[in-house]
């Protein structure tokens, strides 16, 4: 009996050790192993590997950032083992490590704490050489006569000694100052930063069964929402009459709260934040507009019964065509899918976590340009160049910054504006000098007659372009005349010069193929009669 009670503690305390085996979790180490960015949040995807138990058994992935989607959590992995279930939960006891900044910091201190131990050991060695030399000046001895040129010689050795070290032991002490003065800063600093309440960390946690011990792989992915990109382009032309190049680049940031070290990233076109659901339209009824008066304490106001309906806008899909590039663009690989596009950079980047934007080239397509001039002389005296870029529209691009370059020379910023129905992208490269544009009003035409009741007043202006250029120019020149809002105004154009003249907006253009130093005038002549006891300004 003694003997079977004997077994059965034994065996009691085995399955009591056994179960406490596995209730306690295996925290496996995990590095990011790919990062795809959307235009808003990102999916990160870690990898740990772990050897796992026979039996039932929980795995955590640690310090992970805070701010993650539980619900797109997804848990794979390679080996024989069966995934039971996936949680996620907030660590407060484990805060997130050290910044960057922190970090770097503290390196600084403690470097510049050694080289002040060093600074203060050489004080140190300057005061036993003095103390050494002070002890040493009394020379020969009490019955012992010495020479004058010996007193002498050693007097000025003495001297020369105490000198030197004067010297050394003053600029170690200002070497001294300096560093603590540099100490207090960054500990100044360091205190700051580190008052700033640390942020939990997060844990995914898994629960994993397996026949037999064996390694795993398990790979996690999640979305994170403090992460997305903004596409922005360069636009180069190296002159008049060669395409433009446009260089595609992402603009990612990141305040995750961990670094993406290496990675090699996969922009997509997609917007995870959006509502996914398809809208639903309802009835429109309509009704008479009424308004109701509302009285209170001496004051009313209207209130608009009448309610409306804002159409919702439709999400446009982007597709980009992959095209051959010259840069970073030629690791770039393109995968279209129906409803996005994503770019698959095969070199390894690092993006770390401080919202920081942060260049990747993704793509570089040529596209053929016209170049013309353009002159609205009445509003500035310069000509401005004109690239007219076609084949754009089949790239699908997505509305963005772009850089402008010119001859090698950075002209400034435009906006691409892919929602626009023009097959043709205008941009402006800039100002160019060679082209001039003058526009003189003659006084002998300028002139007011009274007939009756009415004034007529009558304007000329003389426009010319000069093309000061080596090589011919197409320019676009634009003045106006004016338009009568009101009956009483009459407004009549006497010469435009074969201008092309739009009645509405009253605008006249001309286009003009401009050899090599040649002008050419164009007259602007127009009269405007009204009431003469009613004022219409003129220019």
């Amino acid at each position: 009996m003694k003997k079977l009670l004997y077994l059965a503690l034994i065996a009691h305390f085995t399955l009591c050790n056994t179960v406490s085996a596995q209730s306690q979790p295996v925290v496996v180490p995990s590095t990011i192993s790919g990062v795809t960015v959307f235009l808003k949040g990102a999916e990160v995807q870690r990898t740990g590997f772990v050897t796992l138990k026979e039996g039932a058994q929980q795995v955590i992935f640690e310090n992970l950032p805070q701010r993650i989607n539980p619900q797109s959590i997804q848990v794979s992995g390679v080996g024989k083992f069966t995934i039971l279930g996936v949680s996620h939960r907030i660590n407060h006891l484990q805060p997130a490590g050290k910044t960057k900044e922190v970090a770097a910091l503290e390196d600084s201190l403690r470097l510049l704490n050694e080289n002040m131990i060093q600074q203060e050991a050489a004080l140190t060695v300057i005061r036993e050489e003095q103390d050494m030399l002070k002890a040493n000046r009394y020379i020969g001895g009490a019955n012992t006569g010495v020479k004058l040129i010996d007193i002498k010689a050693f007097a000025d050795y003495f001297s020369a000694q105490m000198g030197v070290l004067s010297k050394r032991m003053v600029s170690t002490q200002a070497g001294v100052r300096a560093l603590k003065k540099r100490v207090e800063r960054i500990e100044k600093q360091l205190k700051e930063l580190q008052q700033q309440p640390q942020t939990p960390t997060s844990e995914i946690v898994m629960d994993i069964t397996a026949p037999a011990a064996t390694k795993a792989t398990l790979t996690a992915s999640y979305l994170t929402y403090d992460a997305g990109w903004t596409p922005a382009y360069d636009l180069r032309s190296a002159e008049v009459h060669q395409p433009v190049k446009l260089i595609y680049k992402a603009y990612a940031h990141q305040s995750t709260g961990e670094a993406w070290t290496a990675v090699k990233p996969v922009f997509s076109t997609g917007n995870p934040t959006l509502n996914q659901t398809k809208p639903t339209l309802m009835p429109w009824y309509l009704s008479f507009h009424e308004e109701v008066v509302v009285i209170g304490y001496g004051t009313s106001r209207r209130k608009n019964l009448t309610g409306g309906v804002k159409e919702p806008q439709a999400e446009t899909l982007f597709e980009v065509a992959e095209t051959p590039a010259q840069t970073a663009a030629d690791y770039t690989r393109v995968n279209e899918s129906q409803t996005n596009v994503e770019f698959i950079v095969d070199v390894p980047y690092t993006i770390v976590s401080d919202g920081q934007e942060h260049a990747v080239e993704l793509a570089t397509h040529t596209l053929p340009a016209k170049y013309e001039y353009h002159a609205v002389r009445k509003l500035e005296k310069d000509v401005f160049l004109i690239a007219k870029i076609t084949g754009w529209e089949s790239l699908n691009l997505l509305s963005g910054q772009a850089n402008l370059f010119f001859e090698d020379k950075y002209v400034g910023k435009s906006y691409i504006e892919t929602r626009q129905t023009e097959d043709t992208l205008t941009l402006s490269l800039g100002r160019d000098k060679n082209i001039t544009v003058t526009r003189i009003r003659k006084k002998d035409f300028s002139e007011k007659q009274f007939l009756g009741n009415n004034v007529t007043e009558t304007r000329e202006w003389e426009l010319t372009v000069h093309n000061k250029k080596k090589q011919p120019a197409t320019i676009t020149l634009e003045d106006q005349v004016p338009v009568s809002t009101d009956k009483e105004i009459k407004v009549e154009a006497m010469e435009i010069s074969g201008a092309q003249h739009d009645l509405p907006t009253g605008k006249l253009t001309w286009r003009l193929e401009l050899k090599p130093s040649e002008s050419r005038s164009m007259t602007v002549k127009y009269t405007v009669k009204h009431p003469k006891n009613r004022k219409v300004v003129l220019e």
